[in-house]
């Protein structure tokens, strides 16, 4: 019943209008702009991205120490309140 009602009030090309382009089209068109929005990015060298990487990882490794120490100390002392002997 809505269908004939559409095509009523236009041809099927007045429907595709009201319903916006199709799933194919709005993908080739996000894949396309992704391309543009790629091209405009600047990339970091070979040795900026070098040094971000040791970077990182020297401040994992740091975070990791702390964070440790702090397990350490704190499983030790609760052994110490609370298991008795």
């Amino acid at each position: 019943m809505a269908n004939r009602h559409l095509l009523r009030a236009g041809t099927a090309k007045a429907v595709a209008l009201r319903n916006g382009p199709s799933l194919i089209e709005r993908v080739t068109r996000y894949l396309r702009e992704v391309r543009a929005e790629l091209t405009r990015v600047e990339w970091p060298s070979r040795t900026e991205l070098i040094a971000m990487t040791i970077v990182v990882i020297v401040v994992l490794l740091a975070m990791a120490l702390y964070l440790g120490a702090w397990d350490a100390l704190f499983t030790w002392l609760f052994q110490k309140v609370l298991v008795k002997r």
